[in-house]
């Protein structure tokens, strides 16, 4: 990859320092001018930002604060969203499209009503009624959509990579 968020990478120094010292992260940017590069870096940081890492979840009148790793799918049901854990299935307060846009990379779109979390599927199955994900330590299953598929084969391949 030779660009980075639409920066040339020769022409921006990264420098990292990170210390147990330090009790919040700092983000500071030098720059000779305020050019399109300044504002790609500072739209990127703030799309970082923006994104999801907990999500409150609603079982009746409680209140838990799920962690994304903790949740195997989000689906639709009767105009409501739902975010699956191994246990439980919690109303979440927001849209798909809104999910989709925010949460990290390793959640994907698998079909008009659903996203997965890639890290959580143990298996990947063809079947005459269609293609069936099914997530680890728990029963819960979903179908994939054909339209959605290669994508998800693609970010699978990848995750063998990066593990």
């Amino acid at each position: 990859m030779n660009e980075f968020m639409g920066i040339t990478p020769n022409l921006v120094k990264i420098k990292l320092d990170i210390s147990p010292q330090y009790s919040e992260k700092e983000i500071i940017v030098r720059a000779a001018k305020n050019d399109d590069e300044v504002k790609a870096i500072l739209n990127s940081i703030k799309d970082v930002d923006s994104r999801f890492s907990h999500l409150n979840g609603y079982i009746g009148e409680t209140i838990y604060s799920l962690e994304l790793k903790e949740i195997l799918f989000f689906e639709t049901n009767d105009r409501n969203v739902y975010a699956h854990t191994i246990n439980n299935a919690f109303l979440i307060h927001y849209r798909l499209y809104e999910l989709a846009e925010n949460l990290p990379n390793n959640f994907l779109r698998v079909s008009k009503s659903s996203i997965l979390n890639v890290d959580e599927i143990l298996s990947l199955s063809r079947s005459v009624t269609g293609n069936l994900v099914q997530f680890k330590n728990t029963y819960k299953k979903i179908y994939v959509s054909r339209r959605f598929l290669k994508e998800l084969k693609i970010a699978l391949d990848q995750r063998k990579f990066e593990k």
